[in-house]
């Protein structure tokens, strides 16, 4: 049971059509750009074509889930479906940012442990920040200073994207929370 097998799960998904279009999202998304970080779930984040929608407009993941129950995985947490030990969190995009980081994501290759690398979709280090500032978590503001701390992330870039989402605020108070100074200016 490894990350990587969960990955090619869900790279399956997209060679079968269950998911048109996915990207890596969240701390493991952040492991192709900063030291590791401790991570219990993958969160993958997909297009809203992906799912089907209820006529009540809820959204549901019956398309994804059926094609893993078709590839023997149906057992589901309050984190996500888990696939070879991993759960997985299906995050429809939810945004204009959303929508941005995952037409932007990069084709990279992603390796974790001793796995051997593998090819797939990874959101931009400036999405991963800008996303976690529009959270606010503690997790999510501890990413943002390892992104910054490690040098991980295009000040130019990630202003932009800032702008373009009105989260210029977002950034200002993380900067005045965490004593830094405006490395945006």
């Amino acid at each position: 049971m490894s990350l990587r097998q969960a990955i090619e799960v869900v790279t399956k998904l997209t060679e079968q059509g269950a998911i048109k279009q996915y990207a890596i999202a969240g701390a493991v998304a952040a492991l192709n750009y900063i030291q590791p970080a401790l991570t219990e779930d993958l969160d993958i984040l997909v297009s809203v074509g992906d799912f089907a929608e209820h006529k009540s407009g809820l959204i549901l993941l019956t398309p994804i889930e059926t094609a893993l129950a078709n590839m023997g995985y149906t057992k589901r947490s309050d984190v996500g479906i888990w696939i070879e030990g991993w759960p997985v969190q299906f995050l429809p995009v939810a945004s204009p940012l959303d929508d941005e980081a995952l037409r932007e994501a990069e084709d990279v290759e992603f390796s974790y442990g001793k796995d051997p690398p593998i090819r797939v979709r990874v959101l931009t280090a400036e999405h991963i920040v800008a996303i976690a500032l529009r959270l606010g978590r503690l997790k999510d503001l501890a990413r943002v200073e390892a992104f910054f701390d490690q040098k991980a992330v295009n000040p130019n870039a990630l202003k932009a994207i800032l702008e373009r989402f009105n989260l210029i605020s977002a950034w200002k108070s993380y900067c005045f929370k965490a004593g830094k100074p405006d490395l945006l200016g």
